[in-house]
């Protein structure tokens, strides 16, 4: 997008696109050298942009500096995250405001709500009616359009207020807007947006490497059709994509699992237009409303939000006995003696309470629904089990050490099982479920707790899980990820570097993770094993 010549004295480049090539930036890192050597600077001496003023700015820059070079490249990044639109908006921002400085020029970018584009000019009665609402609060009824002196009125609104045309319409600046310095020490995302809800990172491999595009949504048509320019795709089902920044950022652990960019940037404008007033309380709210009602999809959850008001969050109930002890005082229901008082269970009478009124607990406080019941999760419990294969070593008293197979591993079996057991970490209710950083799914999930389980000679890693009702496909697929992350850098490697006492005076290391970790379900598992056996193939060998 930006194209760049440099030089120093009477030497000047061929032009060179940013980001440079490998050649390019052999030729560039040749000319710093050479300037170096002849105690000569380095310059910009042109520049090809879409934004016009650019070139006369940056023409001239010390290119020999790095940082300059690295603000160079990143406003490279950052014009191609800007749609046609929001080029021009800042190119007037960049003639009204004149920055001095490469820093000052991104940080311009990141303020283009300052501005607003009237994209319709053909019209000069419309403009000045306008401009008249803008500048002195008079608004003029559209039968009177064609009466006004554009002229006149035009010349006295930028007598006091700035504006320029460009390619897209009008610009016109706006007073009621606060300037955000984005990049203060370091380089903010290109695709960052100070108003936006939340910013998603998407990514596509490609023969040059992988391609990553940011996208702060809620985004427009225009918007989302240049990030799937700029990932080279048709739509967004082709690449990856994950979730964070932004201004809601908070709210992504409270959202259901494995929605679409196109719903989340719905629900975004959903938020945005409908539920969002300004304070930090209505996000406090959203997350518990939505940890209460455990929705399984956006739509679901736009059902719940958009009944924001039936619901109440009781903040200063934070479990279940809060709860049994509120009610007790203000329920003329319930009435227990003082000498009874001493001996009750008041967390499960609480849960009993919050079940027969339909309220629901969440970190924010108790959550109750003034005209129906919270949703309730389904009572019965799920189990699914993933596997994946194990590897191990077995140091003898000396320290020599020796790899066991998951055939090997059949014998240590009990040993395995008791060290587990043992795990404190595992020792909780929800065991590694506590770790869940979605709050929605850590509802949904009873239990998770690994183990190993002896199937067609070979001992293999296993998580249970425990839930509500069976899972869906998506919850499933964020599980699997989870575990993965779990076997290998969270509890796995812990438990890895913990040696088993056997019996042989050898301490045994087993590593749930591993470079040929992959991860099962017990279809998966044994209907392949079942369908090798009925095609002839080996079945019984250990995992290496």
């Amino acid at each position: 997008m930006l194209e760049i010549r440099i030089g120093y004295g009477d030497m000047v480049s061929e032009q060179m696109r940013i980001p440079m090539s490998a050649s390019d930036l052999e030729v560039a890192k040749k000319i710093l050298e050479e300037g170096k050597t002849g105690n000569q600077t380095v310059t910009v001496r042109s520049l090809v942009s879409p934004v016009q003023p650019l070139s006369e700015m940056i023409t001239g820059l010390n290119y020999g500096d790095e940082t300059r070079r690295k603000e160079l490249d990143f406003l490279d990044s950052r014009l191609r995250h800007m749609t046609r639109k929001e080029q021009d908006i800042f190119s007037v921002a960049l003639k009204l405001e004149t920055p001095r400085t490469l820093k000052e020029i991104i940080n311009l970018s990141y303020n283009l709500d300052s501005y607003d584009l009237l994209e319709d000019v053909s019209d000069p009665g419309r403009i000045a009616a306008e401009l008249l609402r803008r500048g002195k609060q008079i608004e003029i009824p559209e039968v009177l359009y064609p009466m006004l002196d554009f002229e006149r009125i035009r010349d006295s609104y930028f007598a006091d207020h700035k504006g320029a045309y460009c390619p897209s319409g009008l610009v016109l600046k706006r007073e009621d807007t606060v300037y955000t310095e984005v990049y203060q020490n370091y380089l903010p995302d290109p695709g960052y947006d100070k108003n936006s809800l939340f910013l998603l990172h998407l990514r596509r491999p490609s023969r040059n490497g992988m391609v990553n595009v940011s996208l702060a949504i809620p985004a427009d048509k225009e918007q989302m059709e240049l990030a799937k320019k700029e990932l080279g795709i048709q739509e967004f089902s082709e690449c990856q994509w994950n979730q964070y920044g932004g201004l809601l950022d908070e709210l992504r652990h409270y959202l259901p699992v494995g929605s679409k960019v196109e719903e989340l940037n719905q629900f975004a404008w959903f938020l945005k237009e409908k539920v969002l007033d300004g304070t930090e309380q209505i996000v406090e709210k959203l997350k518990a409303v939505l940890t209460a009602e455990c929705p399984r999809s956006l739509d679901e959850a736009t059902d719940v939000l958009s009944d924001l008001d039936h619901y109440q969050v009781l903040s200063e109930f934070r479990t279940p006995e809060d709860y049994a002890r509120w009610r007790m005082k203000d329920d003329g229901s319930l009435y227990v003696s003082r000498f009874c008082e001493a001996y009750l269970d008041w967390n499960s009478l609480g849960k009993a309470l919050m079940k027969r009124d339909g309220t629901r607990w969440s970190e924010q406080g108790t959550v109750l629904r003034d005209e129906w019941h919270c949703s309730e999760l389904c009572e019965n419990a799920s189990v699914i089990r993933l596997y994946s294969p194990l590897l191990a070593e077995l140091v003898d008293e000396d320290e020599y050490s020796s790899s066991l197979s998951s055939v090997g591993l059949i014998s240590y079996e009990e040993d395995i099982r008791d060290a587990i057991a043992a795990d404190d970490i595992l020792k909780t209710e929800k065991g590694l479920g506590d770790y869940l950083d979605n709050q929605l799914l850590k509802q949904r999930v009873i239990s998770m707790r690994p183990t190993v389980e002896r199937y067609q000679y070979n001992l293999w890693g296993v998580l249970e899980i425990k839930s509500h009702g069976e899972l869906n496909p998506e919850e499933l697929e964020v599980l699997k990820r989870e575990w993965a992350g779990q076997a290998c850098d969270g509890w796995g490697e812990c438990f890895s570097q913990e040696g088993i006492e056997c019996e042989s005076d050898c301490d045994l290391y087993v590593y749930f993770g591993h470079s040929k970790f992959r991860v099962q379900t017990e279809q998966e598992l044994k209907g392949i094993v079942q369908e090798q056996e009925l095609t002839g193939m080996e079945g019984m060998g250990g995992i290496s």
